[in-house]
C-alpha cells in the first residue's frame, strides 16, 4: 500500500477503531481492554515512518474528544497515545529491526516487551486524565491503569502483524495452489472457536488451550501474516462469546472476562508469531542450504567439466610440447607417467614402471650421472634438472631435460618426487646443426677475412716498397749528375741510406711474421740493461721526432732495473717500435714519455702520446697482424701493421705481456711487462 494512501486512511481508520474499542469500556468509558488503535498507530509510523505522528494524534484528538468531550482531557489523552506510538515505533527500529521485527522469534519477543513498555505510558497519562478530571464512572484507579494498559498492549502485538507484515503476505499464486488447505484451516479454525466460545453443545470442553494445535497449523505452514490473520479472528470470535457469557471466562465480570481473554490472546498470538518466525527461519534456512547445495553440485559438475577438459588440453599440450609429467613414490617404489613419458619412451602403458625399470631404459653413460643427480636431490631436498639419452626398443635414441623436486614429511624425509620430462631431440639436433652452421660462417668469414687481408697487405706492401726505392733511385739518378764532395752528395747519400733502412726494415718484419707463424723466431737470452735499450730506441725515432716537433721524455732509473735476462736486439726492436707509434700517432708539436717502475717481481714500461688515441673499436684487434684502424691507400701514416703484432710476440718470448689502452686524459697507452730473473729462467728455456 502507497505511504501516501495510508496516511489519508490513518486517521478515520484510528477513529473508527477507537470507537469500536470504547463501545467495551466497562470499567470506564474512556478504558477499554480491547484497544486496536495502538497497533495500528505503532504498525503506521513502523511503514511510513515516525515523521506521520501527526496523523495518530489527530485520530487520537477526535476519538477521545467524541468520548469525553471535554477538549483538553482529549488532547492530554491524545499526547499519551502519540507518545506511546512514537516511543514504540522508535524503539522497534532501534532494538528489533524496524519492519523486520517478525522475522525472529528474538524480534518478536522484544516488540512484545517494547509494546508493554510503552503501553504504560498511555495508560499512566489516560488513567491520570481520567481520575483528574472525573470524567465517566469511578472506578478503582488500579484497574483502570491495567485495563487501559492490557487493552493497549494486546492491540499492539495483535493488530501491528497484519499491517507490518502486509506487504510479505502470501501470493494469490501460492494462496490458489494451497486453497484446500486454506479452507481447510480456516474451518478447523472456525469450528475449534464455536466449540470453546459458543453454548452447544452442552457438556463439551471448553479448554482455550486447544485452539494452539490449528494456529501451530497455521504457522507451520501459511506463515506469520496469516498466523497474526487468524489469531485476530479468534480474537473477535472469543471476544463475541465472552461478552454473551459463553466459554470459559464468562464467569467473571465482562471487564474482568475481557481481560483474561485479552491475556489469553496476547500470550498465544506472541508463542504463535514466534513459532511462525523459527519455521520460516528454519525455511529460509532450508531454501538457502538447498541453494547451497544446488549451486555447490552445480559448481562441483562444472569444475569436473573444466577439470576434463583442461586434462585433455594437458594432454594435448603436452604432445604437441613433447614434455610428460612423472611422479615417483619413494617408499612403494612405484613411478606413474603421463601418456606423452610413455611415448617418449617408446613402451606400452600397461608395462610397470619402477626406479630401476627406468634407469634400464637411460643410455649406459648416462646411468651414473642420473643416479648420482637423484641421490644429491635426496640429500639436500632441493630441486634438480639434468640432460639424459632414452634407449628406445627400436634402437633410436631420445635426448630429454629432466627437471623435478622432492616432496618430504614432516621429519623431513623424503617420500615422493615429482618433475616432467622435456624430448629436446629436434632442438639438440637444430643446436647441432646451428653450431656447425656458424662454424662454417666463421671459417668462411675467417677465409674472406684472411683473403681481404692478404689483398690489403700486398696492396700496402706495394706501396710501402715502392715509396722508399722511388725515392732511393730518384737520389741516385740525380747523384750521378753532382759533383762527389758537395754537400747535396752528402745530402743525396743519406737520403738514399734511410729509404734504404726503411725497406730493409719493411721485408725484416715481413720475414720476422713468417718466422712467427712457422714457431721458428727465437731470442738470444743474457743480462742486459734495459735503461740503454730504452735509449738507444728514443735516438732511432729522435729525427723523425725532431720533424714533427715532438718532445721526447724518459723516467727511466737505471739502477732499479738492472737485473733483467733478455735479448737485447729485440727489446730493441720492441721498444723501437713502440716509440715510432707515438711519434707517428701523437699529436705534432706533443710529447712522447717513456716510464719504467718496479711492479711486484716485473718491470713495467709505458709509452704515452697526447695524439688522437686508439678508436675503442678497433682497440681489441691491435695487436692483430695485417690489421690496421685505416688500411685506405691513400691513409695519413705508412706502415704494414706487423710492428705491434710483432713487438708483443717479443714480448711473450721473454715471458711476459704487453697491452694498450687509451688515457683518459688522450693519447695511446702501451705497457710492456716483464719479469725479472727468477721468472725468466722458464722463458729462456
Amino acid at each position: 500500500m502507497p505511504r501516501s494512501v495510508m496516511l489519508a486512511l490513518l486517521v478515520p481508520a484510528y477513529v473508527l477503531a477507537g470507537r469500536i474499542g470504547l463501545l467495551l469500556a466497562f470499567a470506564n468509558e474512556n478504558a477499554s481492554p480491547v484497544w486496536a488503535p495502538t497497533g495500528l498507530a505503532i504498525a503506521a509510523l513502523l511503514i511510513v515512518g515516525i515523521r506521520a505522528w501527526p496523523a495518530v494524534a489527530l485520530g487520537a484528538f477526535i476519538v477521545n474528544l467524541i468520548n469525553s468531550g471535554s477538549i483538553p482531557a482529549a488532547m492530554v489523552i491524545a499526547v499519551g497515545n502519540t507518545l506511546e506510538a512514537v516511543a514504540g515505533a522508535w524503539l522497534t527500529n532501534r532494538f528489533a529491526r524496524g519492519r523486520a521485527v517478525f522475522d525472529s522469534t528474538g524480534d518478536v519477543l522484544r516488540f512484545v516487551l517494547i509494546a508493554a513498555g510503552v503501553s504504560a505510558i498511555a495508560a499512566s497519562i489516560g488513567a491520570a486524565t481520567v481520575i483528574v478530571g472525573g470524567l465517566g464512572t469511578q472506578a478503582d484507579p488500579g484497574a483502570i491503569w491495567l485495563t487501559w494498559w492490557l487493552g493497549d498492549t494486546v492491540g499492539a502485538i495483535v493488530v501491528a502483524p497484519i499491517i507490518v507484515l502486509w506487504e510479505r503476505r502470501p501470493r494469490l499464486f501460492d494462496v490458489a495452489r494451497r486453497l484446500p488447505e486454506l479452507l481447510a484451516l480456516l474451518a478447523t479454525l472456525a469450528l475449534v472457536v464455536y466449540a470453546v466460545f459458543s453454548p452447544w453443545p452442552a457438556g463439551r470442553p471448553d479448554f482455550p488451550v486447544i485452539l494452539v494445535p490449528v494456529l501451530l497449523w497455521s504457522a507451520f505452514r501459511f506463515g506469520a501474516w496469516f498466523t497474526a490473520l487468524c489469531s485476530a479472528m479468534v480474537a473477535m470470535m472469543a471476544i463475541y462469546g465472552t461478552l454473551r457469557g459463553w466459554g470459559p471466562f464468562g464467569r467473571w465480570s465482562l471487564n474482568d472476562a475481557l481481560l483474561i481473554l485479552q491475556t489469553f490472546i496476547g500470550m498465544s498470538t506472541t508463542m504463535m508469531l514466534s513459532v511462525a518466525a523459527e519455521v520460516a527461519r528454519r525455511r529460509d534456512v532450508e531454501q538457502d542450504l538447498r541453494r547451497l547445495n544446488d549451486d555447490l553440485e552445480w559448481s562441483i559438475a562444472t569444475r569436473t567439466d573444466e577439470l576434463v577438459k583442461v586434462n585433455e588440453r594437458l594432454i594435448e599440450a603436452q604432445e604437441v610440447a613433447h614434455v610428460g609429467s612423472w611422479e615417483w613414490d619413494i617408499s612403494s617404489d612405484r613411478i606413474w607417467w603421463s601418456d606423452e613419458m610413455y611415448r617418449i619412451y617408446g613402451i606400452e602403458r600397461s608395462a610397470p614402471i619402477g626406479y630401476e625399470a627406468f634407469l634400464g631404459h637411460l643410455h649406459p653413460d648416462d646411468r651414473p650421472r642420473v643416479e648420482a643427480t637423484v641421490r644429491q636431490a635426496m640429500a639436500d631436498g632441493r630441486p634438480f634438472e639434468f640432460e639424459h639419452r632414452v634407449m628406445r626398443r627400436d634402437g633410436t635414441f631420445r635426448v630429454l631435460h629432466g627437471a623435478g623436486r622432492v616432496i618430504v614429511n614432516s621429519s623431513w624425509q623424503p617420500i615422493r618426487m615429482v618433475g616432467i620430462g622435456l624430448d629436446i631431440t629436434e632442438r639438440k639436433e637444430a643446436e647441432e646443426a646451428r653450431a656447425q652452421l656458424i662454424q662454417e660462417q666463421a671459417r668462411r668469414q675467417e677465409a674472406e677475412e684472411s683473403s681481404r687481408a692478404k689483398d690489403q697487405f700486398l696492396a700496402i706492401l706495394s706501396h710501402e716498397l715502392r715509396t722508399p726505392l722511388n725515392a732511393a733511385l730518384g737520389w741516385a739518378h740525380m747523384l750521378r749528375e753532382m759533383p762527389r764532395d758537395s754537400p747535396a752528395t752528402r745530402n743525396a747519400v743519406d737520403t738514399i741510406y734511410r729509404n734504404l733502412l726503411v725497406q730493409s726494415r719493411l721485408v725484416s718484419d715481413i720475414v720476422d711474421v713468417s718466422r712467427i707463424s712457422k714457431g721458428a723466431l727465437t731470442i738470444e737470452p743474457a743480462p742486459i740493461d734495459l735503461a740503454g735499450i730504452i735509449n738507444a730506441a728514443m735516438e732511432m725515432v729522435r729525427e723523425p721526432a725532431r720533424l714533427r716537433r715532438i718532445t721526447l721524455e724518459s723516467r727511466v732509473d737505471g739502477e732499479m732495473i738492472v737485473d733483467l735476462i733478455g735479448d737485447a736486439k729485440r727489446l730493441e726492436q720492441v721498444f723501437w717500435n713502440l716509440l715510432s707509434n707515438g711519434v707517428r700517432f701523437g699529436r705534432e708539436g706533443g710529447i712522447v714519455s717513456v716510464a719504467a717502475a718496479l711492479d711486484g717481481e716485473s718491470v713495467r714500461v709505458t709509452v704515452e702520446d697526447d695524439g688522437p688515441g686508439i678508436d675503442p673499436a678497433f682497440l681489441p684487434h691491435v695487436f692483430e697482424p695485417f690489421r690496421q684502424a685505416d688500411a685506405s691507400p691513400r691513409r695519413a701514416h705508412d706502415g704494414l701493421g706487423l710492428g705491434l703484432a710483432i713487438a708483443r710476440h717479443l714480448v711473450e718470448l721473454h715471458g711476459g705481456s704487453m697491452s694498450a689502452a687509451n688515457r683518459a686524459s688522450g693519447g695511446a697507452q702501451l705497457i710492456v711487462v716483464l719479469p725479472a730473473r727468477s721468472v725468466m729462467t722458464t722463458a729462456q728455456r
